[in-house]
């Protein structure tokens, strides 16, 4: 069976350096569980500011992470053991439609401990032997310097269609997007910004990856090493209080 890690390493150094790959992949169209369907004071923090996120999936809570997370994290590789996690030359066919809702967390280097968040409602499906995702990632308001307060809808949703994944790895080329300054908690301005994410798929309930790109507004400043998570939800009003932000599973919380 051939590994995919040594790809997925070379995928995600396009973006961020890391030390080394492991053994562990990012899931295959096989594995990939349901992903929603969409239509459009830093207290308690408890992460330094990231430097070079690796690209492993975050330890099981207890172990060895910063902090113990209220969210389930994936503990095992098993998913990634039941055989060659090669894509399939799948139909639309092959693999039925799946869908969910993710909590996704964007930790800028600007200031790590308080994230931007936003509700990504997920749909996968299967075109032509491709796996291909559209997302759309609803802002939520944020009071300034809070993690967790009032994670209300705000704004409009940023829409992106047929996105190509390929061995559990995409790249969500943004472009220039704006968000309104109440999903802001850092300076509580409008956003203005253009970047590009670099995500893997580790489970059907986690993904993660690295930022790069332009802050614009409210002031100018590269975003180059900035990271985000995403964690399923059942409910999107009942977000986890401890907000996973990078691939090493490290948390931040409100006061």
């Amino acid at each position: 069976m051939a590994l995919l890690a040594p790809r997925l390493c070379a995928l995600i150094s396009l973006v961020i350096a890391t030390s080394a790959c492991t053994d562990r992949d990012p899931l295959d169209s096989a594995t990939l569980g349901g992903t929603g369907e969409a239509s459009g004071s830093t207290g308690g923090s408890t992460v330094d500011p990231p430097v070079d996120p690796p690209v492993d999936p975050p330890p099981a809570p207890g172990t060895t992470s910063t902090s113990t997370s209220t969210t389930s994290l994936p503990t095992s590789t098993t998913a990634l053991d039941t055989g060659d996690p090669t894509l399939p030359d799948t139909t639309t066919d092959d693999l039925p439609e799946q869908s969910g809702r993710y909590l996704l967390a964007v930790s800028t280097i600007i200031s790590p401990e308080l994230p931007v968040q936003f509700l990504a409602s997920n749909t996968w499906t299967g075109q032509g032997g491709q796996l291909l995702l559209r997302t759309e990632l609803q802002p939520l308001a944020l009071d300034q310097g809070q993690v967790t307060k009032p994670r209300t809808p705000v704004g409009e949703a940023l829409v992106f269609e047929a996105v190509v994944v390929e061995d559990g790895v995409f790249v969500l080329d943004l472009g220039e997007v704006f968000v309104s300054g109440a999903a802001n908690p850092i300076t509580g301005g409008d956003i203005v910004a253009a970047l590009t994410m670099t995500s893997a798929v580790f489970t059907d309930d986690f993904y993660c990856g690295a930022i790069t790109g332009d802050l614009l507004s409210p002031l100018m400043s590269s975003l180059d090493g900035s990271t985000f998570a995403a964690v399923r939800v059942d409910d999107p009003n009942d977000l986890p209080l401890e907000v996973t932000i990078n691939c090493a599973g490290d948390t931040v919380t409100g006061p």
